[in-house]
């Protein structure tokens, strides 16, 4: 059975107004006491509702609340060439290249304790999960690695907003979208220098993994 507190609010009263003419429908159609009406309606299930609904909706009130998908944005040329910030030009280039299907932007994250393992990480992925469906962002954060969180979306011209939700966070070091990389409120001294620390390490090993490889 349908939930109606899961319901956008039109969809509930849609729903309840079509409730009201299906106990008048079932009272016409035989069901003649209350407990006959209360039988009836218990026994429908989800689908029952939703064709009820459906029926008793208009072709207006179906366009209005039914998704629609931002569309994409082109290019303008002339206005590209009018323009003379290349910053601006440069955001202009960008957005038309944005697509109305997936896309995924990656977050490089530091926090007190990272990242000899996932656990903080994932951590931080639930609760930024979280935040995006309070928000009713269409996005989903997963960990990659241990200070690597990827978003994924179904409607890449939502990107921007995601990214600024991203850097919005403190445990951001960086977002990685678009191949433009945006620093974030954890790109600290102290990160940089760690960084350096493990971008050292990585080429030491990489060295001396060669250089058994060849051996």
């Amino acid at each position: 059975k349908i939930d109606a507190t899961s319901m956008a609010p039109a969809a509930t009263a849609r729903a309840w107004l079509a409730s009201a003419l299906l106990v008048c429908s079932l009272a016409s159609a035989g069901a003649r006491t209350q407990r006959d009406i209360a039988k009836k309606t218990a026994q429908m299930t989800e689908e029952d509702w939703r064709r009820v609904e459906e029926e008793w909706e208009t072709p207006e009130e179906k366009e209005e609340y039914e998704f629609k998908p931002p569309k994409a944005r082109g290019l303008d040329v002339e206005k590209l060439q009018r323009e003379k910030d290349p910053k601006k030009r440069q955001r202009m280039v960008e957005d038309s290249q944005k697509t109305t299907g997936p896309t995924m932007i990656f977050a490089t994250v530091d926090y007190p304790g990272c990242c000899e393992d996932k656990s903080g990480t994932e951590e931080i992925a639930k609760r930024w999960n979280a935040l995006l469906g309070s928000k009713g962002m269409d996005a989903q954060a997963y960990v990659v690695d241990n200070a690597t969180i990827l978003f994924s979306t179904n409607h890449g011209l939502f990107a921007d907003e995601i990214v600024e939700f991203a850097l919005e966070q403190p445990e951001c070091v960086a977002t990685d979208w678009n191949s433009k990389r945006t620093p974030g409120p954890a790109e600290t001294p102290e990160w940089k220098a760690k960084d350096e620390v493990r971008k050292a390490a990585k080429a030491k090993a990489d060295a001396a993994a060669k250089a058994a490889k060849e051996a």
